[in-house]
C-alpha cells in the first residue's frame, strides 16, 4: 500500500490492486470525535478526490474500536452556539459532497458511533460493521438536533418510523436493526473483517467504471432537491434549538441534566431576540 499526505487527524492509504483509498479517522484518544481540524482535513481530502476518478472506492474506518462519538463530549459544555453551528454546516457539506463523489464510499462502523459521527456515516453509499455495532444519533440527549443530515437526510436513507425512532428516543441501535432498516449492507465478527472488506472491494472494481460513476450520479439526482430543501430545515431548526443552550449543562450520559423546560421556550427566543440586537439602547 502506498501512503498519502500527511493530515494531523486522518492517516490515509492507496491500495493499487482494487484502486481504493483507505482513509482512517486517527484521534484515537478523543474516541475519532470531530473538531474543526478532522472536518477541514476531510473538505481537503475529499476535494482532492473529485478529479480522482482512477480511484473506484474510498473506505472510511477508524483507528479505535469505535468509529466516532462524534462530538467532544469532555468539552461539550465550552461550546458556543457559533462553534457548534459552523461544525454541523461544515459536516453537513462534508457529507453532502462524499454524496456526490466519483468513488463509491464505503464507511465501516466498527463498534458505533453517535451523535455527530452516526451523521457522518449518513454521506456513503455503503456502511458496514461489527456484529457488535450499537450506532445511536443521541444529539437530544445532550441537548442538541441532529442538524448535518440527522434529520433530512436519515429520512432519505431508511424508513421514517426508524428514523422517527432513533432521534427522539435517542436509544442505541443494534445491528440487526440497522440491517433490517437498509442503514447497513453487511457485518462483520472478529475474525473475518478483512475477508468481507476484500470480497466488497474486488467486486466494485470489476464493475465498468464510467457506468458506475454516472449510476451514483443518477441515483444522487433523483434526491438532489429534497436534500438541498433538508438542508435549509436542518439549519432552521438548530438554530431554534440553540437559543436553550441547553448543551451548556449535559455532563455525560450518566448525569442527570435538568434541560429548560419546553413552556419556557417563548421567553428563551425574546431573551435571545434581545441578545442578538445591535441597537445601542439595549445596552443599560
Amino acid at each position: 500500500m502506498q501512503a498519502l499526505f500527511n493530515y494531523t487527524t486522518l492517516s490515509t492509504r492507496l491500495e493499487k490492486t482494487t484502486r481504493t483509498l483507505f482513509v482512517t479517522l486517527n484521534r484515537p484518544d478523543w474516541k475519532n470525535a470531530f473538531r474543526l481540524e478532522m472536518l477541514f482535513e476531510l473538505e481537503s481530502l475529499l476535494a482532492w478526490c473529485t478529479t480522482k476518478v482512477e480511484i473506484n472506492t474510498i473506505l472510511i474506518d477508524s483507528s479505535s474500536s469505535i468509529f466516532s462519538t462524534g462530538l467532544e463530549l469532555d468539552s461539550l459544555s465550552s461550546m458556543s452556539a457559533q462553534q457548534l453551528d459552523k461544525m454541523n454546516t461544515k459536516l453537513q457539506k462534508i457529507i453532502f459532497s462524499m454524496m456526490q463523489l466519483p468513488q463509491t464510499v464505503i464507511i465501516d462502523l466498527g463498534n458505533g458511533s453517535e451523535t455527530l459521527g452516526s451523521e457522518f456515516t449518513l454521506g456513503a453509499d455503503i456502511r458496514i460493521a461489527s456484529e457488535d455495532t450499537q450506532v445511536s444519533f443521541n444529539h437530544c440527549r445532550y441537548g442538541l438536533v441532529p442538524a448535518a443530515g440527522g434529520m433530512s437526510m436519515l429520512t432519505t436513507l431508511v424508513a421514517p418510523v426508524f428514523a422517527r425512532s432513533w432521534v427522539l428516543s435517542g436509544n442505541i441501535v443494534e445491528a440487526d436493526t440497522l440491517i433490517q432498516s437498509g442503514f447497513l449492507r453487511e457485518t462483520y465478527n472478529k475474525t473475518n473483517r478483512s475477508e468481507v472488506i476484500e470480497k466488497m472491494l474486488t467486486q466494485i472494481s470489476k464493475i465498468a467504471p464510467i457506468q458506475r460513476i454516472q449510476a451514483k450520479l443518477g441515483l444522487f439526482e433523483s434526491l438532489r432537491s429534497q436534500f438541498e430543501n433538508g438542508i435549509i430545515m436542518d439549519r432552521k431548526v438548530a438554530k431554534a434549538s440553540m437559543v436553550s443552550e441547553d448543551w451548556r449543562n449535559k455532563r455525560s450520559e450518566e448525569t442527570h441534566t435538568e434541560f429548560m423546560p419546553a413552556k419556557s421556550m417563548s421567553y428563551a427566543v425574546k431573551l435571545s431576540l434581545i441578545k442578538n440586537d445591535e441597537s445601542p439602547t439595549l445596552e443599560h
